[in-house]
């Protein structure tokens, strides 16, 4: 197994609880491996074979509500996702990329849009958005955003 980089801060995980998980704690949960392709903004397609906790055992490490409709999810760069939970619970916060540990955590999820395939993790919230909430209208895409003005 690669060496384990240290990550410079905790990945906070938010449900009914809030737990602060270092890379140790991270590595310590249950783990799987898929084979998932990411496809950039740049249009260029990565499959590769990440290996990383599962999201129903973050929900589970910080008592996610079983109200809970998305995972809002937080990059050291203030990008901010909602991916609804029915798709995130087929993801994984990675750690491994194709045998090579990440410097920071990415959540990898099967079948969502590269952009929010969000890289450097630093929180991972379980919410309960109104039906009425438009999720997209939420997030937060600060290298996209800031070419746009």
């Amino acid at each position: 197994m690669p060496s384990i980089p240290t990550m410079k801060s905790p990945v906070l995980v938010r449900g009914r609880e809030t737990q602060s998980l270092d890379r140790e704690a991270l590595a310590s949960l249950p783990r799987e491996t898929q084979d998932v392709a990411v496809s950039c903004a740049s249009g260029l397609r990565h499959e590769s074979t990440w290996v990383g906790v599962p999201i129903d055992e973050l929900l589970d490490v910080s008592d996610a509500s079983p109200e809970t409709t998305h995972i809002a999810v937080t990059s050291t760069d203030d990008c901010h996702v909602y991916v609804a939970i029915h798709d995130a619970l087929s993801g994984m916060l990675a750690l491994e990329q194709d045998g090579e540990p990440l410097d920071k955590p990415r959540l990898v999820v099967p079948g969502i849009d590269g952009m929010r395939s969000v890289k450097n993790v630093a929180e991972v919230d379980a919410v309960s958005l109104d039906p009425d909430t438009d999720p997209l209208s939420l997030e937060r895409h600060p290298k996209v955003d800031d070419t746009e003005s």
